[in-house]
């Protein structure tokens, strides 16, 4: 499966704590990876498929990298167009990474514990840690997540203006569901 660009988009713009709830909201467990922590807090937001070798990392993927294995050469993850690195351990040349602005992410101290993704996940990594979507489900989460922040940002705005929040903050009311489809438009989302 490939990450289609509208996913990636909207999993940039939502964050892994609107993805966890999408996740959760389907009775599927958070699946953050314990320890993980960005290199550098300012960093842009990782987005992409997880592959574990350098030689199945397309353009746009992840690279996952085990404890102790050596990372390939930036260069060669220029080149290549790998859209950020995970490690399982810390990584070395941090001057370099942060140089070339590719989001990484790193346990510290060193865990034994494998990374626990298989090859093709989408991974979404951001100041709050790592968190993994199966593939398969790509797609639906990432419109879920963005759903659910918009309809947290109309109702933060109607909160604003003065209104209440009963039959906002369940979207189960045909006022509500009006509302929110009025100021999509107005917004034009």
């Amino acid at each position: 499966m490939t990450l289609k660009p509208s996913s990636r988009d909207r999993l940039r713009s939502v964050g892994s704590a609107a993805i966890a709830a999408a996740l959760s909201r389907r009775s599927l467990p958070d699946r953050r990876i314990e320890g993980l922590r960005p290199l550098s807090p300012t960093q842009d937001p990782l987005v992409g498929e997880a592959f574990m070798t350098i030689e199945n990392c397309r353009a746009g993927a992840v690279l996952i990298v085990e404890a102790g294995k050596p990372l390939p050469p930036m260069a060669l993850l220029a080149r290549r167009g790998v859209a950020g690195i995970v490690s399982a351990g810390p990584l070395r040349d941090l001057a370099e990474i942060v140089r070339t602005g590719l989001p990484a992410f790193q346990r510290q101290p060193a865990s034994e514990k494998p990374i626990p993704i298989a090859n093709g996940e989408v991974l979404v990594g951001d100041r709050l840690g790592v968190i993994v979507i199966p593939a398969h489900l790509v797609d639906e989460i990432a419109e879920e997540a963005a759903e659910a922040l918009a309809f947290e940002e109309f109702t933060a705005e109607q909160v604003n203006q003065g209104g209440g929040v009963y039959g906002l903050h369940i979207p189960s009311g045909d006022r509500a569901r009006i509302a929110f489809a009025a100021w999509r438009k107005m917004k034009g989302r």
